[in-house]
């Protein structure tokens, strides 16, 4: 089957257009300047420095880029990537923050109404839309990036060298693109998938793991209350 690479780069985009225009009404909504001239950020991750593929070297030369986007996403997904794990390497990587007084972001995703979701659909909808939300995050995000599982409906993405402008991207990034993705069901229409993203930054809005967390829990709590798909950043939205 002919597939015109035309549309491909008429949905890519309307994707990016789309992207820029959330970024700029959440800064504006922030009271922030928005982006302008040089300053862009980029859409979209080239594959080869996404999350998917970080492992190529460890893995070895001979694993396929479809095998190591299975495992990648197996990692993430599998009930042995714990809150306890997550939680434990960004105590470390705040510390090494804190040593090399560089910058650290830290962004929870949560997946809108999964319960409303998996009662309605099936187990088996509810582990697709996991897996799907999981994929979508491992191609959103840089190599050097930490996701991990923080619940059933939670993802945690740690992002080491970045202050809050650059979560911002980050955050957004991965919501719209999430916006634009949708699972198929079986003998069912397709499900569209939302995310909530709350974001804080250390030391803004804290310098100890327990506080930094809270602050990124709240945010986001704040957001999946409010009807979700949106970014929020600790201490922005009350």
């Amino acid at each position: 089957m002919y597939k015109d690479p035309r549309k491909d780069q008429f949905q890519n985009k309307a994707k990016e257009a789309l992207f820029h225009q959330r970024l700029a009404e959440l800064r504006s909504k922030n009271a922030q300047f928005p982006w302008s001239g040089g300053d862009l950020p980029e859409f979209d991750i080239p594959r080869e420095e996404s999350k998917l593929l970080a492992n190529r070297e460890v893995e070895g030369p001979g694993v396929t880029d479809a095998e190591l986007e299975r495992r990648a996403l197996l990692d993430l997904t599998s009930l042995s990537s714990s809150f306890n794990s997550f939680y434990k390497r960004l105590n470390y990587e705040i510390q090494r923050a804190r040593r090399y007084k560089r910058p650290l972001s830290i962004c929870l995703v949560g997946i809108d109404d999964l319960e409303r979701i998996a009662v309605k659909s099936s187990a088996e909808t509810k582990t697709a839309v996991v897996e799907a939300v999981a994929k979508m995050i491992l191609s959103s995000i840089r190599d050097v990036d930490i996701p991990g599982r923080c619940r059933e409906d939670c993802f945690g993405i740690i992002l080491p060298e970045t202050p809050v402008a650059g979560a911002e991207v980050a955050a957004e990034r991965i919501r719209t693109k999430m916006e634009q993705f949708a699972v198929q069901q079986q003998w069912q229409a397709t499900l569209v998938i939302t995310v909530s993203v709350g974001a804080a930054s250390f030391p803004d809005n804290g310098e100890v793991v327990e506080e930094l967390f809270a602050q990124a829990v709240e945010a986001l709590m704040i957001t999946m209350k409010r009807g979700g798909n949106a970014v929020n950043f600790a201490g922005r939205l009350q």
